[in-house]
């Protein structure tokens, strides 16, 4: 019996030890899209606004050059363009060319460079809630749209559900949270016992 009893408990062990892989549950995910924050937000899409104005601003400058750039080649194709004047209008459309792709190329950056400071600052806000919420609704891991380019197919309801959540939640914390640059207004406060002696 003896013989037995050692590959008996041998076998029991190596039960034990696997059990967990066969009875191991499957990941749970959630997705996050920073672009349905922005439009289901409130906060959110204040913060985004500054984007937005950006982008806009940025879009009429380059159309400004585009409009220069075009007038000036209208006056070279031109029939009754002056010869001795034509040389100079070269040497001109050439230099707005070269603006014009210069202004393109700061304009991007700094299109990038707000909406890396503005998606910073949503992030600083979401991030939390995010955590939060992956945790009460026990998600091992929050995938971000932002990176999902292989994406085939999805739930577009289990896609929107969490980020949704996020959105709620963000809307309903405390505008201090959203917005730290209102801080100056505490000195209103201090105003008001200066009026109260008044009376």
């Amino acid at each position: 019996m003896r013989l037995f009893a050692l590959p008996l408990a041998a076998l029991s062990l190596s039960a034990a030890l696997s059990a967990p892989a066969t009875a191991q549950e499957t990941p749970r995910l959630a997705l996050f899209s920073m672009n349905q924050l922005v439009r289901s937000s409130k906060k959110a899409a204040a913060l985004f606004s500054e984007v937005e104005i950006t982008g806009k601003n940025l879009e009429e400058k380059l159309q400004a050059k585009g409009q220069e750039l075009q007038a000036l080649q209208q006056q070279l194709n031109s029939p009754s363009i002056d010869p001795d004047k034509k040389e100079a209008l070269v040497k001109k459309l050439r230099d707005v060319e070269f603006d014009a792709k210069k202004t393109q190329e700061d304009s991007q950056t700094e299109f990038q460079r707000v909406q890396k400071k503005v998606y910073d600052a949503i992030t600083k806000i979401a991030g939390p809630i995010v955590e939060q919420l992956a945790k009460e609704q026990k998600v091992q891991m929050v995938l971000s749209d932002q990176a999902l380019q292989i994406l085939a197919w999805a739930d577009q309801d289990w896609m929107k559900g969490f980020t949704a959540e996020v959105a709620k939640r963000m809307d309903a914390s405390e505008p201090a949270a959203a917005a730290p640059a209102p801080k100056p207004a505490a000195p209103k406060p201090a105003a008001k016992p200066a009026a109260a002696p008044k009376k």
